[in-house]
C-alpha cells in the first residue's frame, strides 16, 4: 500500500474514526500539523528531519483523503450515505422505451409486360453513372485484349487472328514498307502518340525501327496504319 494512501495510519495519528465528520477531521488534521511543524521543533537536525519526514506523509495522505471525498461524498472507509425518502413521495420506476420498427415496403416486381413503362422513365444520376461505368470497363478490355504480336502469338496461344472487317483504303500518299526512314514514317502515319528511341506507337498500332530503319509494324483494327497487311513482311 502506498504511503498517501495508507487511511488507517492517517485515522490513527488523528485519533479520529472513519465515520468522523469532516470538520473534526479538518481540525484534527491542522493540530497534527502544529504539533509536527519543524519550526516548533528544536531538538536537534536528526529530529528534525524525522518530524520534517512524517509531517509530508501526513500532508500526502490528508491529501488523498480530500481527493476521495471530493469524488464520492465522503471520507475514506465511511459508510456510503443513506438515500433518505420522504413520506408521500412519488417514485416512478424506470420503464424503458420501447420503439417501434417501421416495416418497409414489399419490393415490387415488374413483370415482363410493364417493362416499356419503366423505359419510358428518365433514368437516374446513378443508374447514368452505372452505365458509363460499363461502357468504360468494356472500352478498356477491347483496348487490352487485341492481340500483340510481340506478347501473345496467336498461333501457339490457340487464339483466333483479330482481321478488320472493313479493308483500310487505298491511300495515294504511298504505304508502309520496310527500311523506311523515321522521318518517312512521320510524313505518312503522322506524329505518333508515343515517342520511343526503337519503336512508335499509334493507340494499339505500332512501328519498329533498327537503326533508324522500319524493320517491323503491327497495325491494330482499332486504330489501321498505312499498309497493305496488319503485319511486316517476313
Amino acid at each position: 500500500m502506498a504511503d498517501e494512501t495508507d487511511f488507517l495510519d492517517l485515522y490513527g495519528k488523528l485519533r479520529l474514526q472513519p465515520d468522523c465528520s469532516l470538520a473534526d477531521f479538518k481540525q484534527a488534521y491542522r493540530r497534527n500539523v502544529s504539533q509536527w511543524h519543524p519550526d516548533r521543533r528544536t531538538r536537534g537536525p536528526r529530529a528534525d528531519a524525522l518530524a520534517a519526514r512524517r509531517l509530508q506523509r501526513l500532508m500526502a495522505q490528508y491529501s488523498a483523503a480530500m481527493e476521495f471525498h471530493k469524488r464520492h461524498g465522503r471520507l475514506p472507509g465511511a459508510a456510503a450515505p443513506k438515500v433518505v425518502v420522504e413520506p408521500g413521495t412519488n417514485i416512478v420506476p424506470f420503464v424503458p422505451r420501447v420503439v417501434p420498427v417501421e416495416k418497409t415496403e414489399p419490393e415490387v416486381v415488374v413483370e415482363a409486360s410493364q417493362a416499356p413503362i419503366a423505359r419510358n422513365r428518365a433514368p437516374t444520376g446513378g443508374r447514368r453513372a452505372v452505365w458509363v461505368g460499363v461502357l468504360g470497363v468494356v472500352a478498356i478490355s477491347v483496348w487490352m485484349f487485341v492481340p500483340d504480336p510481340d506478347r501473345v502469338d496467336p498461333s501457339i496461344e490457340g487464339i483466333p487472328a483479330v482481321k478488320a472487317e472493313v479493308a483500310a483504303p487505298a491511300i495515294e500518299v504511298g504505304a508502309l514498307a520496310l527500311g523506311m526512314k523515321d522521318d518517312e514514317v512521320a510524313a505518312l502515319e503522322g506524329e505518333p502518340t508515343l515517342r520511343g528511341a526503337d519503336r512508335w506507337e499509334y493507340g494499339p498500332s505500332w512501328v519498329r525501327f533498327e537503326g533508324g530503319s522500319v524493320v517491323d509494324w503491327y497495325s491494330s483494327p482499332l486504330r489501321t496504319l498505312h499498309v497493305r497487311s496488319a503485319h511486316a513482311p517476313r
